[in-house]
């Protein structure tokens, strides 16, 4: 009897077990196409993906990268393959001081990237691969936009457009245009100018300037056009509004600025030493000592080295058979034969020799031997016109941008138009 009761019980228990387990199955919803394979094993398996680090290091004067990796924890071995694999695309032992590194590592210090501004268009790019570093030059991913805008000199150029909120870099750029048919000395009160430049910016952050395609430069005198111009050939240069290159022989002035004239060319001028009236045949320009003196023509150095009351002193030899004359600096930076282009830094201004104070005496003489006024020379285009084959496209292309110069509102203060490059 007792065994009876047993058999019962355990009857009953596999029937409220039964009960919950059909209970179980209810509670879930299969969908045909959502059922394995009877014959696959399913196992969830995330691989999981090493943390990485991002460190960035500004290079320091006199530092090298050696020195950075080692600090990081980074083994001379490690660091002498990097450098090896990655030497055919960029050097990295030239390195130069106040640009960064950013490097990417895993927790355990293995490299797994870096990267290095090369220059402001360009940054070196390198991957760790399983078995070496790669390396690749890759180009800013840059917003371009165009400006198109106004300005009225008061002092200067280069006063006006810092007041504006450009920088000096512009002001060079503009100097190197136009310095042939721009007298920067001479500049007045209400002459103005129209740009349409590009702007280039990384992150929001202007970087550099792009191209300049076009100018208006008016004085009291005359309104000068200036257009860039690329013909299918790529060749760049910049015109004006009949095609002439405005690239001269010699440059009006051998500075990246405006200078200030302190002397004229004269047959008869008193002199401040030697108290007496004697022949000045060049134009002194006051300077501060140091600043960059350049080459005004491409030529060959004849001379360099102290002469009398000149000083420190160069002078070119020009394939025009024009040799030009650098006085009173206190460095020169070039050697007697040596081939300079034209803008080429040649030494720096000084007061040596017989100088009241640091100056650049600049002198010209002709074929002949005869010295003349620098700042009547004859500025003839070293570079060519607008091939005969492309007038046409220059026309189109000036066409265009004069009428967009004319069009920018003469406003002061001023008023900038900004659109986005193609």
């Amino acid at each position: 009897m007792v065994g009876l009761n047993m058999r019962f019980r355990l009857l009953g228990l596999f029937g409220v077990a039964l009960s919950l387990l059909l209970v179980s199955f209810q509670s879930f919803s299969f969908d045909s196409d959502t059922l394995p394979d009877p014959g696959l094993i399913l196992c969830d398996l995330q691989a999981e993906t090493p943390p990485v680090e991002r460190v960035e290091r500004v290079i320091g004067r006199n530092s090298t990268l050696q020195e950075i990796f080692l600090d990081l924890g980074f083994t001379a071995r490690e660091i002498h393959d990097l450098v090896q694999d990655v030497k055919p695309v960029y050097d990295l032992n030239h390195v130069r001081a106040g640009r960064s590194l950013v490097i990417e590592r895993t927790a355990d210090g293995n490299l797994q990237s870096l990267k290095y501004p090369i220059d402001d268009e360009e940054y070196l790019l390198v991957r760790r691969e399983p078995d070496q570093y790669v390396a690749t030059r890759e180009r800013h991913d840059f917003q371009v936009v165009v400006e198109e805008f106004y300005g009225e000199v008061e002092t200067s150029l280069w006063d006006t457009l810092v007041a504006q909120g450009e920088s000096p870099r512009l002001v060079v750029a503009l100097h190197q245009i136009l310095q042939w048919d721009v007298d920067f000395t001479a500049l007045q009160p209400k002459d103005s100018f129209k740009l349409i430049v590009e702007k280039k910016y990384l992150e929001g952050e202007f970087v550099k300037y792009g191209k300049i395609s076009a100018i208006q430069f008016a004085s009291a005198v005359r309104i000068f056009y200036v257009f860039r111009f690329e013909d299918p050939q790529g060749h760049i240069s910049y015109y004006d509004e009949k095609g002439d290159a405005v690239r001269k022989a010699f440059l009006k002035a051998p500075f990246h600025f405006d200078p200030r004239v302190t002397s004229r060319f004269s047959h008869s001028r008193y002199h401040p030493i030697l108290k007496t009236r004697r022949p000045h045949l060049g134009v002194d320009y006051g300077a501060p000592t140091g600043t960059p003196v350049l080459a005004s023509a491409s030529g060959a150095v004849i001379f360099r080295g102290r002469e009398g009351g000149y000083g420190l002193l160069v002078k070119i030899r020009h394939p025009n058979g024009y040799v030009t004359s650098y006085a009173h600096l206190s460095r020169i930076d070039v050697q007697r034969g040596q081939k300079v282009s034209q803008g080429e830094q040649i030494g720096r201004v000084g007061a040596t020799g017989l100088a009241t104070g640091p100056h650049l005496d600049y002198r010209v003489q002709d074929k002949s031997g005869r010295f003349i006024n620098p700042q009547n020379v004859l500025a003839l285009p070293s570079d060519k016109p607008v091939a005969k084959e492309y007038v046409s496209l220059f026309t189109s292309v000036r066409d265009e941008y004069m009428q967009r110069l004319d069009s920018i509102p003469e406003i002061a203060p001023f008023l900038n138009r900004i659109s986005h490059a193609d």
